[in-house]
């Protein structure tokens, strides 16, 4: 049996979640047993955190080194967690409900999906379908009925046919991932619709997966026929080789030989994959194994799976740096971030591949460009899925509002790396005009970057 913390370090096998300085509520344990994985609570008794060994840290000289994975105590100052002071899009959506500024008309059959999404801007093509029962709706998730997710630069929305609430992810620049729901009209006894947060989904939102902060995850996971996961992988990101992508997702689009899990419906089919690794690899349209009449759209594109599984592990590591050096940690999540931000490890394949949705359009009329028209959100899609050696997420909120001394340090690292100069071998990831390339990129959109980022033309 193999323990995994989910809160505030304690002990090496269990967690404490903290609020105003006293240990209370219950103590949140997962673990793997076989191939399943099981969230369990137990109650624990009121507890000072000074009788756990958390003063002092903050005041300390030096931080404190730690691994990369190791828990921090996120709910406590100056992170403040669980506060319930909140800067992100959510938040200000609510805010606005709050005020009449806004409203949320529902739709039959889908609630305030619809609403919601416009409001945020988020777009439908973004939409992806995931069918194992890997989310906190179980009892509705499955082949026939998955649960869909839209997301953007900043917010995930999940529904699924029947649910009660719709969840919600919302990034705050200085605290990260936000979770929240939003209770359907069918539920709510005609109450006005506001979003509240939910603290339960740490329970599953805090592990090793998403580097011990509060985060997005991809998983991957064949299943049987029911949607139950059988065997796979519990942390996808951006590096991870695309044949261990996406088991229990539906994938649509045109891949031509790119291989992955997905659209396996069953333990015949996983047998099927294992032999003729091709099988569903590239379907265009789901029709005939999924009846998606009442979802806002009929795929689950492609590229908007690749955008995803980039985008989530990048803003769990950007929260990793900033949470440790707040914290009076260190660990060596900003080498690792460094590597993430220069697509460093990303998997090659061979042959383009196209969605099905829009998604690869919309995408890349997003977020700032030259006046050239070239832009760090340009896709490749041939061999690669950025065109540019450089991840947009250089203009996320999150990485601007960076405390600054690690916000310093990772950009002069990347500075040098874009003048050749070495950095533990960083220098080799690019060829010579593909610094040029992103140099001139981030001279022109200097203005959407954090200061310390910024290039001049002649650097």
């Amino acid at each position: 049996m193999v323990f995994e913390p989910v809160g505030i370090l304690v002990h090496r096998k269990a967690c404490w979640q903290l609020a105003n300085g006293v240990v209370h509520g219950t103590l949140v344990m997962k673990f793997v047993m076989a191939d399943l994985q099981v969230c369990e609570e137990l109650p624990v008794m009121r507890l000072l955190c000074f009788l756990i060994g958390l003063p002092g840290v903050l005041s300390a000289a030096e931080p404190t080194v730690v691994s990369f994975d190791d828990p921090l105590p996120f709910g406590q100052s100056p992170v403040d967690y669980l506060g319930s002071k909140t800067d992100d899009p959510v938040a200000r959506l609510d805010d606005r409900l709050k005020r009449g500024e806004a409203r949320l008309e529902a739709v039959s059959g889908r609630g305030y999906l619809d609403a919601v999404l416009r409001s945020l801007r988020v777009p439908i093509s973004s939409q992806l379908l995931v069918y194992s029962k890997t989310a906190v709706n179980q009892r509705l998730i499955a082949p026939r009925t998955p649960r869909a997710i839209y997301f953007n630069d900043d917010v995930s929305v999940a529904w699924v046919p029947g649910t009660r609430e719709l969840e919600l992810l919302s990034v705050d620049p200085r605290k990260g991932a936000i979770f929240y729901v939003l209770t359907q009209p069918a539920a709510s006894a005609g109450a006005a619709p506001r979003f509240h947060r939910r603290s339960s989904c740490l329970a599953c939102h805090i592990g090793r997966t998403t580097l011990s902060v509060p985060g997005g995850m991809v998983r991957s996971f064949l299943v049987e026929s029911s949607g139950k996961p059988l065997e796979g992988y519990s942390r996808v990101t951006g590096t991870t080789r695309l044949g261990n992508r996406w088991g229990g997702w539906y994938v649509t689009g045109d891949l031509g030989r790119v291989t992955h899990m997905g659209n396996l419906l069953s333990r015949e089919e996983n047998r099927r994959h294992r032999s003729e690794s091709s099988f569903r690899s590239s379907l265009k349209q789901l029709e005939g194994l999924v009846d998606l009449s009442g979802y806002l759209s009929s795929g689950s594109d492609v590229v908007a799976h690749l955008v995803l599984d980039h985008q989530l592990h990048g803003q769990n590591l950007i929260t990793r740096v900033c949470y440790e050096h707040r914290l009076g940690r260190r660990s060596d999540a900003e080498d690792r971030l460094l590597r993430y931000l220069l697509l460093a490890d990303v998997p090659r394949w061979s042959g383009l591949v196209r969605g099905t949705s829009g998604f690869a359009k919309w995408y890349q009329e997003q977020g700032p460009r030259g006046s050239d028209g070239r832009s760090l959100r340009q896709l490749d899609l041939s061999d690669r899925l950025f065109r540019h050696r450089l991840s947009p997420l250089v203009y996320s909120p999150q990485l601007a509002a960076m405390p600054e001394a690690p916000r310093g340090r990772l950009a002069r690292r990347l500075h040098a790396v874009l003048s050749g100069r070495g950095v533990r071998g960083l220098e080799t990831v690019m060829t010579a005009s593909e610094r040029a390339e992103v140099r001139s990129i981030l001279s022109s959109t200097g203005a959407e970057l954090p200061v310390e980022f910024r290039v001049s033309c002649g650097r």
